[in-house]
């Protein structure tokens, strides 16, 4: 029997509201049921061994922007880049350099995404350095708030808690301001440090006076920048010589404006600059200038800025010698993050150890997934 237009009418209006009222009620399940995670702490690695052939890879991730697992199909996408990425690149490490989960929806689906995301490389037995981004720990499940500057490492804390329990996640907290603040030592088959890799916490955004977020962005502060100091110094005293090192973080340094707008983009993949201008911290505190004194970190790579993906020479030319800094932008690798028109992608960071020159000790690529997938999609 045919059913007629008033009838479909009268169910639809019963059958929406219900729906909505399921998922309002699985939301709120979701949010706080217990989740399976790996609990207790184990004891974390603080080297990488140098391959044979003196070149590690690192494959850089960044902005996954997972809100809403298991609902999104967005988020499904890029949890199914990740594992591809992961598995073509058969890097020998992975830098997740922030944003890679957020509190849009629910405290526990944020934390739920982090795990998955642990999981995958658990599985693949590969380690993996995480660094907060601006958005990882902006709402606290302790506070059930957006953290204010009374709470604002509240929730990085919490994600930070989750990943005590997983062998090859390298985060460390370290003793300086924010949550993951650490150096992973690259060592040669003999155990000599040969190498570092820099991870550091450019928190988020400024506070005001009243302790509500500002619209600008922090960056690292001085007593990092003194951490950063003391740290590099540790490194070459392990090594028992100067070492060269790489630095991740998720808020590029105040100086990636004047690279962007002044110096040579190099690698041969193609340099994407749709953003008006790069969201960098609002004041110079240094940490560049600081980085040139110690002639430690010859590599920068950040993300945060969704549509920018490029490598940068900067710095001192010395008549094309250059010994000045590469600066890069990581590719973004999440689906949905914020009004993304870039492709999505991951970038390969091959590292020479022995190389004498920053041009020959680095090299660049992109890679980009090999399905179709959804445009952005939340806004």
């Amino acid at each position: 029997m045919k059913m007629s237009n008033k009838s479909k009418i009268i169910i639809s209006a019963i059958v929406v509201p219900i729906g909505i009222a399921l998922i309002i009620i699985g939301s709120i399940l979701i949010s706080y049921a217990v989740f399976p995670y790996r609990k207790g702490e184990v004891e974390k690695a603080k080297s990488i061994t140098l391959p044979d052939n003196g070149v590690l890879r690192v494959l850089q991730l960044t902005d996954l922007h997972l809100t809403a697992i298991p609902w999104s199909k967005q988020d499904r996408q890029t949890v199914k880049w990740v594992k591809e990425a992961v598995k073509f690149a058969r890097a020998d490490v992975v830098a997740l350099t922030g944003d890679a989960v957020g509190s849009l929806f629910s405290f526990r689906m944020r934390d739920k995404a982090l795990i998955e995301i642990a999981e995958i490389f658990e599985e693949a037995q590969v380690y993996w350095m995480y660094t907060f981004g601006n958005h990882d720990g902006e709402w606290a499940y302790a506070t059930g708030k957006e953290v204010e500057l009374a709470n604002k490492d509240q929730g990085k804390e919490e994600l930070y808690e989750l990943l005590k329990g997983y062998k090859y996640s390298l985060m460390r907290k370290g003793d300086t301001d924010g949550i993951g603040n650490y150096v992973i030592d690259v060592v040669d088959g003999d155990g000599n440090v040969v190498y570092g890799l820099v991870n550091m916490d450019s928190q988020g955004k400024n506070f005001g006076d009243d302790g509500k977020k500002l619209s600008t962005y922090q960056g690292v502060t001085v007593d990092q920048t003194l951490w950063y100091e003391r740290e590099i110094k540790a490194l070459n005293d392990r090594a028992g010589k100067e070492v060269k090192t790489s630095l991740f973080m998720h808020v590029p340094l105040y100086e990636y404006v004047d690279a962007w707008l002044n110096n040579k983009h190099v690698g041969d993949f193609p340099a994407i600059n749709i953003e008006a201008r790069c969201n960098e911290p609002d004041q110079n505190i240094g940490f560049y200038d600081k980085i040139k004194e110690l002639n430690s970190t010859d590599f920068v790579t950040v993300g945060h800025d969704h549509d920018f993906n490029w490598l940068i020479k900067y710095g001192e030319d010395k008549e094309n010698g250059f010994e000045g800094v590469y600066f890069s932008y990581g590719r973004v690798s999440g689906v949905n993050a914020w009004e993304r028109r870039a492709p999505l992608g991951a970038t390969i960071i091959d590292i020479n150890i022995n190389a004498e020159s920053i041009d020959a000790r680095y090299k660049v690529s992109v890679i980009e997934p090999s399905f179709a997938y959804d445009e952005y999609a939340w806004w």
